[in-house]
């Protein structure tokens, strides 16, 4: 997915920032999760607990205390706030014309008319398409929700530059626990929703939404029928990855939840095929544990590994 594309579409201008440092945020529901740096060993991050309506004020109280003014910042959107489909290529269209070309093939699909609609594409896997020719996956949001984002960042002073998506932030980290290249895949649980992200050669493979919440996995009544399910869906995400893109599914899955309590990982391994394990943080780089509410907002300013093609 190009970086400044969605951008450029809903304010007509790209401004590059002088400012060292980079800020990345994602605006949620329940507040802003932000991380500054884009090492693999930076810690600074952190969640802002807030409603709606005072995201403007946090978001300018944490400016004001990190000294953020000015910063070039990457924007986060959630997973819930816009929508990727597998689209053939069609021939002889710019690829700055794709996103807009293909959104109108998506009337049928959408909530919303296309002409409501901010979209952009990023490259699928050669390899997994199966002789269906050349697809791209091709995002699309509504023009509204982005554009409200896009004025809460940069009414707060900073120096909005990128636009990435859930799967794409978290691709950054996945590629870095594929130590042989041959597929990483990674389990991040929020509170209402799971999501499953595999990655292979710094490319994005497989991102699947998990119908789980974190309280039916603590409550004790529901716990057993809720692992099970989970493990269900991270099972078939597999088997689509092996059937369906034809490749070899990871052996290790690394889980990241909040609560930590729960031993999930051994819960889940005696319905899943591959085994998993929780990710150690150390094992990239950091040596606090990150609140995992900040995950894709972190893994957001990590560089893709140089060994790996894009």
């Amino acid at each position: 997915m190009t970086k400044i594309s969605l951008l450029n579409k809903l304010t007509g201008m790209f401004r590059r920032s002088g400012a060292r440092s980079r800020v990345c945020l994602e605006v949620r529901p329940d507040g802003v999760a932000w991380a500054v740096g884009g090492t693999p060993g930076a810690d600074g991050f952190g969640f802002a607990e807030c409603l709606p309506a005072k995201r403007q004020s946090v978001l300018q109280e944490l400016v004001d205390e990190h000294g953020w003014a000015g910063a070039a910042t990457t924007l986060v959107l959630p997973l819930d706030q816009y929508q990727v489909f597998q689209m053939d290529r069609p021939e002889g269209i710019e690829e700055s014309e794709l996103g807009d070309a293909l959104k109108w093939k998506l009337k049928d699909f959408l909530g919303f008319s296309p002409s409501e609609a901010v979209s952009d594409v990023f490259p699928f896997p050669e390899d997994a398409s199966r002789g269906r020719g050349e697809l791209v996956n091709v995002v699309a949001a509504r023009k509204s929700l982005v554009s409200e984002l896009v004025t809460l960042v940069q009414e707060s002073g900073l120096e909005l530059d990128r636009i990435d998506i859930a799967e794409l932030a978290l691709r950054n980290l996945v590629c870095r626990l594929d130590d042989n290249r041959r597929g990483a895949a990674l389990v991040h649980l929020k509170e209402s929703y799971g999501q499953m992200v595999i990655c292979k050669d710094n490319m994005l493979y497989l991102s699947r939404r998990l119908e789980v919440t974190s309280e039916d996995l603590r409550d004790a009544a529901r716990q057993e029928s809720a692992v099970q399910s989970l493990a269900l869906e991270m099972q078939r995400s597999l088997d689509y990855y092996e059937s369906q893109l034809g490749q070899v599914p990871p052996a290790m899955i690394r889980l990241v939840a909040r609560d930590s309590v729960l031993p999930l990982a051994s819960m889940l391994s005696s319905y899943v095929s591959a085994g998993i394990e929780t990710l150690g943080w150390g094992s990239v780089g950091l040596e606090a544990d990150l609140d995992s509410r900040c995950l894709p907002a972190w893994s957001a300013g990590l560089p893709l590994p140089e060994d790996g093609h894009t």
